[in-house]
């Protein structure tokens, strides 16, 4: 059965997990004489240039980045399944449906390639020359047209998502200067059977990221180095990242215009936002940290878990998705990682981020990914960006191992900064915003035995009011709250649930809350397909249930 998600697809226009330990502080351990050595040996290097023999005009796309237009297919369960094996499937045999977080997963980083599939194409097109088994099922790239080949859209979609991953994301190398890097990358030009490596390009506050094919240094004497490189924004072009050794900088104009601001990137010893991820990694089963049952973490911390003798090593961080123009600030007490006062500060322990490559010609300024350790609490602020307009939505979701929770439809206008607070296990949410909103409440939660996703469509709240959830899987139902708004919130409901078999839904309209009650809806008592949904309202929230219904099945 194919999963519904009407309301969720209306509320949105968006956009990676997802465990990249991305080094994003600068490197001060980092000597001026291991960078006057490193300098040293590349100048003093007369080989230049070094040519792995890749070409844009032959080797590259002839077509260039693009985002989710109409009839571009992104990943399907099937990817899912070829990425990280059966463990994503929720039901039995050869079709996969996924587990609810799987499922999130697979949304949130399907959105995130509107903003451009460069990861995916630069993955993609040094494997289509390095590796004759893919060069074989797809021919060469200047031959293969991107409208109407589905196979095709899927497979660059499919290298896209691996640098939300371990082990790809794990090996992405984030901590050299410009002048490590270029040694490194001599080594990986010299053939095809050394390890090869795309490019990562970033700007100031890890945005804008880009992902470029590198394939020869040229030295240009006076201590600059040109790194030549296939740019899928512009296909068939040579393009250059150049490289200053006796300054440790470098720079890339991504743009054939001169004097667009967007375009220009630049770097220098501290700044980390040159690097480079290897293909080796790529190849693997991916590593899946959103697999498993919520069961097994329940309301525990890591620490818990642990000294109970359970691994985790696995699920060892929620994962934040945000998409939509405006940043998150998470913090724990004094840690803190994301946006402050239009600044990325990294200052939380344990925690890291994935800043995303996926520009099309700067249509897209993405949020990083933000990992969390799981067990460790944490309150997000959701605030206006430069770039906020108030027309786009934003949506706030967290995956974690077995479960999945999220606000998705909030409209942000500029000074706008509200609260938002999931809880470690993934099971509460709540929200103060600033404005009035009717946002989308979302849950998804994986367990030993049925599977259960559930969508709260447009609930409305007062400005300076609070909406909560929570749920409650050993009592069977979800929770609902709304406090210091002034009128009713008239709401939607989809719920479904998935055995090893198949996958059964519910859709419930009209569901009213008036401030400072609570519904329960016991998903739990459901028993399939047509029946009715048992409702619980708490009037004043006491924990006194004073009326129980039901809700028919609008299908």
């Amino acid at each position: 059965m194919v999963r519904i998600r009407s309301f969720w697809f209306l509320a949105i226009s968006f956009s990676v997990a997802i465990s990249i330990l991305f080094g994003c502080q600068p490197n001060q351990a980092m000597s001026l004489e291991k960078t006057a050595i490193a300098s040293k040996n590349i100048s003093q290097n007369k080989s230049l240039p070094i040519d792995l023999g890749f070409r844009p005009e032959t080797n590259g796309f002839s077509f260039e980045n693009y985002g989710n237009e109409d009839g571009i297919q992104n990943l399907t369960p099937v990817d899912m399944r070829r990425m990280f094996g059966d463990q994503v499937c929720a039901t039995q045999g050869e079709q996969c449906v996924l587990t609810p977080p799987a499922e999130r997963w697979m949304e949130e980083t399907n959105k995130g390639m509107d903003g451009g599939h460069c990861e995916g194409m630069a993955a993609l097109s040094l494997l289509l020359y390095t590796d004759k088994t893919i060069a074989e099922e797809f021919g060469k790239p200047t031959n293969l047209a991107l409208q109407g080949n589905k196979k095709l859209q899927r497979e660059i979609a499919y290298w896209f998502a691996t640098q939300g991953v371990a082990p790809t994301s794990s090996s992405e190398i984030k901590d050299k200067t410009p002048v490590e890097i270029v040694e490194l990358l001599k080594e990986g030009l010299k053939s095809t059977a050394d390890p090869t490596y795309t490019m990562g390009i970033y700007q100031s506050g890890f945005k804008g990221g880009h992902a470029i094919t590198p394939y020869a240094i040229k030295d240009l004497g006076d201590g600059k180095l040109s790194v030549l490189v296939y740019d899928n924004n512009h296909p068939n072009l040579e393009r250059h990242v150049e490289i200053d050794v006796n300054d440790n900088t470098w720079q890339y104009n991504a743009s054939t215009k001169p004097g667009e601001p967007e375009s220009e990137y630049v770097g220098d010893a501290q700044s980390k936002t040159l690097t480079l991820t290897p293909t080796p990694p790529r190849l693997q089963q991916q590593q899946c940290d959103f697999c498993g049952s919520a069961e097994e973490l329940g309301s525990n911390s890591s620490e818990e878990i642990v000294a109970k003798g359970k691994a985790i090593a696995a699920a060892k961080f929620n994962q934040i998705f945000l998409e939509g123009d405006s940043d998150l600030l998470i913090t724990n007490g004094s840690s803190k990682i994301g946006y402050e006062n239009g600044k990325f500060v990294n200052a939380f322990p344990g925690a890291s981020f994935i800043p995303m490559k996926s520009s099309e010609l700067w249509k897209d300024d993405e949020e990083p990914i933000y990992n969390i350790p799981v067990g460790t609490p944490f309150t997000m602020t959701l605030q206006s960006s430069s770039e906020t307009n108030g027309k786009e939505l934003t949506d706030v979701v967290m995956i974690g191992p077995g479960y999945d929770l999220g606000l998705s439809g909030i409209k942000v206008i500029a000074g706008q900064k509200d609260a938002i607070k999931f809880s470690a296990n993934g099971r509460s949410l709540s929200y103060n915003p600033s404005n009035s909103e009717a946002p989308n409440i979302l849950f998804g939660i994986a367990t030993d035995k049925d599977d259960y996703e559930f969508e709260l469509d447009s609930v409305d709240i007062d400005a300076g009011g609070t909406i909560s959830a929570n749920l409650d899987t050993a009592k069977g139902r979800l929770g609902i709250k709304i406090t210091d708004t002034k009128e009713e919130a008239i709401f939607n409901l989809i719920l479904s649930r998935i055995d090893d078999k198949r996958e059964q839904s519910f859709e419930g309209e009209d569901l009213t809350l008036a401030s400072g009650d609570t519904l329960y809806l016991d998903y739990a008592k459901w028993t399939g397909n047509g029946a009715k949904l048992t409702l619980e309202l708490d009037k004043g929230s006491n924990g006194t249930i004073d009326e129980v219904t039901t809700l028919n099945d609008k299908k």
